[in-house]
């Protein structure tokens, strides 16, 4: 590990560190108020003042990328002398090195215990999950002590994209699309049945301020004639694969239209 990690993760430039104060609001601002009378600082300000101030309060930015492909780097060997190299540049006596040192956790599960022929992660609840359930990137082999990578971990594009495989695959079985806003559904009774889409109704709603604003809309009054019923107990998303549309009329498909279109009876 390079001596100077604490300083690449945590020594950059503070966020809106380049954001210049509007000349109403530097009037207030205490490290410029200080500096020319420190008995005139305000004692109370007004909330909109504040709100309005508040946007451009500077914050303290760290990257912990570096941290990251230093333990990646890592991997395959005995974590003791990998934590021995991390301590001897992080000294617990810096809060700010410390700081860096509490991030190890984020990215490696060293309370890993096997149980039933599998690897089990201790949570921070104290609960255990199996390792290939977890989304640890990286972890101690609890048998050799040895840092190792999770082969079984899934980022949330890939959860979502097996996620969302998955319920399109269902959704193949129950329902077919004949165009933008037709569809036919196989709901609970057995049968198919055809139904028509339309666009959700939005209205313009009245601002906090008694006006009317263009961007801000609700929903009007409508009736889904399918959601609700006894044929189905599914929601409107989850029904017709998408946001925004409701059912305006439905129709049994007879023998010879579910025939005709290929559908499982």
């Amino acid at each position: 590990m390079r001596e100077d990690m604490f300083e690449v993760i945590i020594e950059r430039p503070r966020w809106g560190s380049r954001i210049r104060y509007s000349r109403r609001n530097r009037r207030v601002d205490d490290k410029i108020t200080s500096r020319k009378d420190p008995d005139s600082l305000p004692f109370l300000i007004g909330l909109e003042r504040a709100a309005k101030g508040a946007r451009f309060h500077k914050r303290l930015s760290e990257t912990l990328n570096p941290l990251r492909r230093y333990l990646e780097s890592q991997v395959n060997r005995p974590w003791d002398k990998v934590w021995s190299e991390i301590c001897e540049n992080l000294k617990t006596k810096s809060t700010v090195q410390q700081h860096v040192r509490d991030h190890v956790a984020d990215f490696i599960a060293t309370n890993v215990v096997s149980k039933d022929g599998a690897l089990w992660v201790r949570t921070h609840w104290r609960d255990l999950i199996k390792l290939s359930e977890s989304q640890v990137s990286l972890y101690v082999d609890p048998r050799t002590g040895i840092l190792r990578a999770n082969k079984h971990r899934k980022t949330w594009r890939q959860a979502r994209r097996e996620k969302e495989a998955a319920e399109a695959k269902e959704r193949a079985t129950r329902m077919r699309e004949l165009g933008p806003n037709l569809q036919v559904h196989r709901f609970d009774d057995g049968a198919w049945w055809e139904v028509s889409l339309a666009p959700i109704p939005w209205e313009p709603a009245p601002a906090a301020n008694g006006g009317v604003s263009s961007w801000q809309r609700r929903s009007m009054l409508y009736r889904d004639v399918v959601c609700g019923t006894t044929l189905t107990d599914l929601s409107p998303e989850d029904l017709y694969g998408r946001f925004g549309v409701y059912a305006v009329a439905k129709r049994q498909l007879a023998r010879r239209e579910v025939i005709k279109l290929g559908l499982s009876r």
